[in-house]
């Protein structure tokens, strides 16, 4: 048998920083969580929309996905805009899986995070693009509020992230239905990120427009039909 394929998305990167405050950037936060998920995950199959800081556009993120057929799809943020707490979003109008999923995903999280006095906003839906256009079951998680003081400060420790990232593995696990107790087993080294489509490959650089038109008619003989001239101002 197969096993399922669990697509973990940090949100933003690159150009793209997500929220920054109290010197933290989310972009960061966001793909230190993905690794660390990654990285206890066991019994599944293990993709990243990206293992390192690069931009990778929302239509990738699920293009990504819907090649996958992905089990779940679990988009990873850190929130902001002067509240505080974690919370968890499904698409408007999901269907029963994602509904499910969240139900089982969210309570184990905030399980974790009980400990550490961190308030419940709730199970909610929003018009997220990375919810709404996938194919399949997706949850988006945002985990605490990077502007608010204390909450920043607890992304600041190793010991918060390693019980986050523990909480996350085990709500990926309650909602696949597999047993959440081999949770905190020996970590494994995290899986590269499986998006080579996003990749930009330069077949040549030339002074003359000619000789650029040539290689182009050359790659698109050999089938990449998305090839294209870039012109850079010197």
């Amino acid at each position: 048998m197969s096993k399922p394929v669990v697509v973990l998305d940090p949100g933003h990167g690159g150009y793209d920083p997500g929220a920054v405050a109290h010197g933290l950037e989310e972009k960061t936060l966001n793909l230190q969580l993905a690794l660390a998920v990654a990285g206890r995950l066991q019994g599944v199959k293990v993709l990243l929309t990206r293992d390192r800081d690069i931009f990778v556009s929302l239509a990738d993120r699920v293009a990504l996905s819907r090649r996958a057929g992905a089990k779940l799809f679990l988009s990873l943020h850190a929130n902001a805009g002067g509240g505080r707490g974690f919370e968890s979003f499904i698409a408007r109008n999901a269907g029963p899986r994602s509904v499910e999923m969240q139900k089982k995903l969210h309570p184990r999280v905030m399980a974790a995070l009980s400990p550490w006095q961190i308030i419940d906003r709730g199970l909610k839906q929003a018009a997220f693009y990375v919810l709404r256009h996938n194919p399949n079951p997706a949850v988006l998680i945002e985990s605490l509020f990077i502007d608010n003081e204390r909450e920043a400060a607890l992304w600041q420790k190793e010991q918060f992230i390693n019980t986050l990232a523990d909480g996350v593995t085990r709500g990926i696990y309650s909602s696949l239905g597999l047993p959440v107790e081999q949770t905190g087993s020996k970590k494994k080294t995290p899986p590269a990120a499986e998006h080579k489509s996003l990749y930009t490959v330069q077949v040549g650089a030339f002074a003359y427009i000619e000789n650029a038109r040539q290689r182009l008619s050359e790659a698109r003989a050999a089938g990449f039909s998305d090839a294209y001239i870039y012109h850079k101002q010197l």
